[in-house]
């Protein structure tokens, strides 16, 4: 099967074995979205690299303050994304930016945001702060 085959497969909806949202359904639409170049992602192991060489990165966190105060990126800047269309002049333009949530859904919206904003190097935190296996703040 393709990507484009399995993102448009029919999979039955039964609440007690499947989900109404398909995970293989979702991976489908992320890689779809991936390779129709709709969006960046970058992995955790390479933002780690990049970090760790130095280069200067704006990371975007999407969250809500709560979950902010829990567990955060050390160097994260906090924009819950209901607040980014009125806050985007606190995004540097001149930096690459990564966006990303727990998951990286409220992530890849802000990406879908800031792109038409103009920003140019907008990426995705691949699977979110839950996919980050380095240390956190807490």
């Amino acid at each position: 099967m393709t990507v484009d085959q399995l993102a448009n497969a029919d999979l039955s909806y039964a609440p007690p074995y499947a989900p109404a949202m398909d995970n293989i359904l979702t991976a489908a639409n992320v890689l779809q979205n991936k390779l129709d170049g709709l969006f960046k992602g970058v992995s955790a192991e390479d933002l780690r690299a990049e970090q760790k060489a130095g280069r200067d990165l704006f990371l975007l966190d999407t969250r809500s303050p709560d979950e902010h105060k829990q567990v955060r990126l050390a160097g994260a800047t906090l924009i819950p994304l209901g607040a980014l269309r009125q806050r985007t002049a606190d995004v540097p333009k001149d930096k690459p930016i990564v966006c990303f949530c727990k998951i990286s859904l409220r992530g890849y919206e802000a990406a879908l945001i800031l792109k038409h904003a103009g920003f140019q190097d907008v990426r995705v935190l691949d699977g979110g702060i839950v996919m980050w296996p380095y240390d956190l703040e807490k």
